[in-house]
C-alpha cells in the first residue's frame, strides 16, 4: 500500500458574516501604554481607559520599578493576570475611584454579549464588608464622565452577587454575565457600587483583563487530518458550521486548485477536479 502525504491550503470566502470571538474592549489587559506610569493616579497612560469622575485610578505595570510596579509595589505583591500590568481603584468612606473606556465598536439591540472581568483585593485593605457592596461594571451608550462627582449614580449590569465580599488578596476572581443591548451602547464603567453613600474602612482592588465578547457567534470548525480510505470512517474533510452561500477552495501545496465547491453542505472526499 503506497502512503500519500500532501498539505493542503483552504480558502473559504463568506458572503455571509461568521464571527470569531472579537473583543469589544480595547486594551483589555492594559498592556499598551503610551508612557510608562511613574506614580499613582496614572490610568489614562493606559490609553484609552480614563477616570471618569473625580477619583484617580491608577495604572501598574513592570516598566515601572517602583510604587505602581507589577508584580511588587510597596505593600503589595500581586502578578499580572494576562502580560505584564493591571489597572486599580480605592474606595475609603464616600470617596470612590472608577476606570472607564470607550469600546471599540458600539453593541448591536438585542444581541447577546458575554461580559467578564478579574479583580484582586489588594494586600493592605480595611473594608468593613457590607451586603450593599458590589463589584461591577456599568454599561452605557454615552460617557459617564463627570469629573466633579465623588460618586457616579449608577447600578452595574454586570456585578458580584449581594452579600458576595470578595476577600481573596492572591488569586483573580472572575466577574461574569450575559448583558443583552438595548442598542447603540458605548462605554463601561468598572468599579465598587453601593447602595448606600458611604462605608466604613477603605478598600482597594486591581482589575483585569476586562471583555464583552458576543455570545451567539458561530465558530466554524476545519479539521486538521482526514482518512478517505472509503472505510466509513472519517472519510470527509467536512467544515462544521459553515454559513449558507459560502464558496470554498482548496490548494495543494504548489498552488493548484484541486476542489471547489459554493455549496456549504457538501464535503470534500479527497478526489481532485479531475477526479
Amino acid at each position: 500500500m503506497k502512503k500519500i502525504i500532501f498539505d493542503i491550503i483552504l480558502l473559504c470566502s463568506l458572503t455571509q458574516y461568521v464571527s470569531a470571538q472579537v473583543n469589544f474592549v480595547p486594551n483589555p489587559s492594559f498592556e499598551f501604554f503610551t508612557t510608562c506610569p511613574t506614580f499613582y493616579s496614572q490610568l489614562n497612560y493606559a490609553y484609552p481607559w480614563f477616570a471618569p469622575s473625580i477619583g484617580t485610578p491608577d495604572y501598574f505595570n513592570s516598566c515601572n520599578t517602583g510604587v505602581v510596579s507589577v508584580p511588587v509595589q510597596v505593600t503589595n505583591y500581586q502578578p499580572a493576570r494576562t502580560g505584564v500590568a493591571y489597572a486599580g481603584a480605592g474606595v475609603a468612606g464616600s470617596y470612590r475611584e472608577y476606570i472607564s473606556c470607550r469600546l471599540n465598536d458600539s453593541l448591536i439591540k438585542d444581541k447577546n454579549y458575554c461580559v467578564e472581568f478579574y479583580v484582586n483585593l489588594a494586600n493592605v485593605t480595611f473594608f468593613v464588608p457590607s451586603d450593599s457592596m458590589v463589584v461591577g461594571m456599568y454599561i452605557s451608550n454615552d460617557s459617564v464622565f463627570d469629573p466633579s462627582s465623588g460618586i457616579l449614580p449608577y447600578s452595574p449590569q454586570i456585578f458580584t452577587p449581594y452579600s458576595q465580599y470578595i476577600n481573596d488578596t492572591s488569586n483573580w476572581i472572575k466577574i461574569s454575565g450575559t448583558y443583552v443591548a438595548s442598542g447603540g451602547e458605548a462605554f463601561i464603567t468598572l468599579g465598587i457600587y453601593y447602595s448606600d453613600a458611604s462605608i466604613g474602612g477603605g478598600g482597594y482592588f486591581y482589575f483585569e483583563d476586562v471583555s464583552i465578547i458576543e455570545c451567539d457567534t458561530q465558530i466554524f470548525a476545519i479539521p486538521n487530518v482526514f482518512t478517505p480510505n472509503n472505510d466509513g470512517t472519517n472519510d470527509l474533510f467536512e467544515i462544521k458550521n459553515l454559513p449558507e452561500n459560502t464558496s470554498t477552495q482548496i490548494f495543494n501545496r504548489w498552488g493548484i486548485k484541486i476542489f471547489e465547491t459554493n455549496k456549504s453542505d457538501t464535503f470534500w472526499d479527497g478526489r481532485t477536479t479531475s477526479g
